[in-house]
This record gives structure tokens, sequence and C-alpha cells, in this order.
């Protein structure tokens, strides 16, 4: 575990997509020929692919609502009042982290404080899948992809972190412990410019919004996906930047902000044309059936390995501060993010494998023990990855 947290994720092997209930069986993953399962697969113009009318962008959605996340992130407040020990815990492991990077893991982490992350973690695609990503986005052959989920104005983008940092008022690791980190900066850098609260990270909110909505367009391989998103928050502890609590608080919120997207049903048919034109350009661009390419391409990590690493910078180790064996209250929202990877459950079955994939109550966040729903439960990669069956009454089992 200590490994897999500290490490820059540089694991790799063969290619292990989990494919939800199997080759077009179960509860429902693509066809993988993609023809007639993906609404709109047909009408991407794979010459020119056409982007959103200006009237799609400049409408009004219901999920453009800005949402207050200070209760969704409330959990910090308990530790500050009653687990000091589980903050000084929080500043001893990020400089643990921050101190043990290696040169490359400083490289990596650079890229993605500067970058745009949904861009620089094309590689969780896989090999050559990722440079063909890349390439399609250069030559602007993904137009609806690159308008939701780029960092500059992503039409599908979450709210800033700045209130809940404000209300938090947490100082960040460089600022508690000035001479005790070490700098991962560029030369000419100004990543410690800085001067906003920790708690959460605005980078790792920016990164799992952008890396949950790419893995919800593109569920064959969103273990890889989300895999490679968590890096990115973690890259935010190499830097220093942030804590392990900052970048579990900006999961939470990322992940939040898209379900909110995917609930909503005018917004959700920009999300179903942008699926629909990643498959088809992708699929055109590899020369062949997608999935099968995905299978012979060198994975980013396999499917095991990043289910475990996910799961593992769900809590970074942190002891229980509440009870385990609390239920699990999942946000009903929360079931959309499930839409493309699980099309054929209904939103109650939907809820039950995000309930039968949590994690266990009581963890630093949890807002389990307060009766209220818990995001810092939801293991999306676990769930989207989920071969489920449906017994005649709607109970869902895992597989």
């Amino acid at each position: 575990m200590a490994g897999s947290i500290a490490a820059a994720g540089v694991l790799s092997g063969p290619a292990d997509v989990a494919l939800a209930g199997g080759r077009g069986r179960g509860h429902g993953m693509a066809d993988p020929k993609g023809h007639g399962s993906i609404p709109g697969l047909e009408d991407v113009d794979l010459e020119s692919p056409q982007p959103f009318t200006s009237a799609q962008l400049e409408a009004t959605y219901a999920s453009d609502r800005t949402v207050d996340y200070i209760p969704l992130l409330s959990g910090f407040l308990g530790l500050q009042s009653e687990h000091p020990d589980t903050l000084d815990e929080n500043l001893a492991r990020t400089l643990t982290i921050n101190q043990g990077a290696s040169d490359a893991v400083q490289a990596a982490a650079i890229i993605d404080e500067y970058g745009d992350m949904s861009y620089t973690m094309a590689n969780g695609l896989g090999e050559k899948l990722g440079a063909i990503y890349q390439s399609a986005v250069d030559a602007g052959r993904l137009p609806k992809t690159t308008a939701l989920i780029h960092k500059d104005g992503g039409r599908a983008q979450s709210e800033s972190t700045s209130p809940s940092k404000e209300f938090f008022d947490y100082d960040r690791p460089y600022v508690v412990a000035p001479d005790d980190y070490v700098p991962r900066d560029k030369k000419g850098g100004d990543a410690y410019s800085s001067t906003s609260g920790s708690y959460p990270s605005g980078h790792t909110n920016q990164a799992f919004w952008q890396g949950t909505l790419l893995a919800t367009l593109l569920p064959e391989l969103a273990p890889q996906i989300l895999a490679r998103t968590s890096e990115s928050g973690h890259y935010r502890i190499v830097m220093a930047m942030h804590y392990p609590l900052d970048v579990i608080g900006g999961r939470m919120m990322g992940q939040a902000a898209i379900a909110k997207r995917w609930a909503d049903k005018e917004f959700r048919t920009l999300l179903l044309e942008a699926r629909a034109e990643l498959y088809a350009v992708l699929q055109s661009d590899c020369g062949r059936d997608l999935e099968q390419f995905i299978a012979k391409d060198t994975a980013w990590i396999e499917t095991a390995d990043a289910k475990k690493i996910y799961r593992d910078r769900m809590t970074y180790e942190f002891a229980r501060v509440d009870p385990a064996g609390i239920p699990m209250d999942v946000p009903r929202v929360a079931a959309e993010l499930l839409w493309t990877s699980h099309p054929s459950l209904t939103e109650a079955q939907r809820l039950q494998v995000l309930e039968l994939t949590s994690i266990d109550s009581g963890y630093p966040l949890d807002l389990s023990p307060h009766s209220s729903s818990s995001w810092q439960r939801i293991d999306l990669c676990a769930a989207m990855s989920a071969r489920v069956r449906v017994d005649r009454d709607g109970t869902v089992h895992l597989r």
C-alpha cells in the first residue's frame, strides 16, 4: 500500500479492460462494434466532426446552478475540533510523500501543475490510444469533447473551490512547514505563489471533474482513466501544495459536479453527443474496432492495479475516526455517473452498484455517522467496472 501511494503510478502491463457484463451482455456495456448501442454514433462526420452550435453552448442549463459544496466537505470541521491527531498525520503523510518523490514523479507533477489535465492524463488511455487522443485534440477532431472538458471554460466544468477554501481557511503544507518541504517546481515557476487556503484542492477538483467526465465518455477504460485522475490529485501532495485530505475533498467535489451534469436531462444531450464523437473518432483514427484496439494496446496500468491504487487513495491509510459498519447512504445523483457504464440498469439498481462497491464507514471526511449521504465512500472506479447480475426482483449482485 505505501508503495502505491508514494509512487508515481509507473506500473504497466498488458491491457485488462474491465468490460461491464462482458461483450454485449450483463448490464449492457456498449456493443464492441459500436453500432447502434451508442446514440448518435452513426451521425458523427468522421471527415470533419462538427462542434456544438452556439445555441447549445450558450443555453442556460439546470446544472449551471451554483451549488454550495461546504456541507459535502463539512467532515473537515469535525477533524479540526475533535481529531487534531488526524491533522498532524495529514501533514506528516504530506511531507513523507513530498520528500520521497523521485525526479520522474516530480517531472510528472509539474506537467499536471501547468497543463490541461484533460490532455496530460491521456496516457491513462494506453500507450497508443493516448497518443491518438492527443493527436485528435490537436487536430481539432474532437470539438464537442474538448468544448466540454478543456481546462479553461470547459462547458461541463465544476464550480470553483474558492468559497470552500475561504470557509475552511486551512493553511497549505508549504506554509505550515516551510523548512521541511522540498520545492518541486519548474525553473521560473510560480506554483508556490498561491495565497488561497488548502482544503479542498482546486487542482484535484479540476482533475476529477475532467477525469470523471472522460471516464463516463469512454467507460471501456474507466479504471485506467480514474486511476490516472487520482494520480493528478496525488501530485498535489508530491509538490506539498496540498494534504491527502485536500485531495480526497477535491475528488468528492469534482465527482459530485459531474454527477450534477449527467442528472440534467438537457445537458445530458451534450454529453451523449460528445460520447458518440469521442468513440467514433478514436475508432476511426485507430483504424480498427476500438475494443479490440484497447485490448492489444499497452495499458497505462492493469485494471486490478488501477482499482487498488484508486481505492488506496480514497483513504490514504488514515485510521478511522468514526465507527465502521454504518450502512451506506448513496447520494441519489451519484447514480447518474453510471449512465454509460451500466446503461440497462435502473436508477435504483445503479445506486445498488454504488452501495455494493463503496468503502466502509468511519474514515476521515465520511458523513455517514451524521446520517448524511457520503461522497467520500463512493468508489467510482470499482462501480464503473463492476460486473453485475440482476435477480428477477431487480436486486443487484456483484459477479
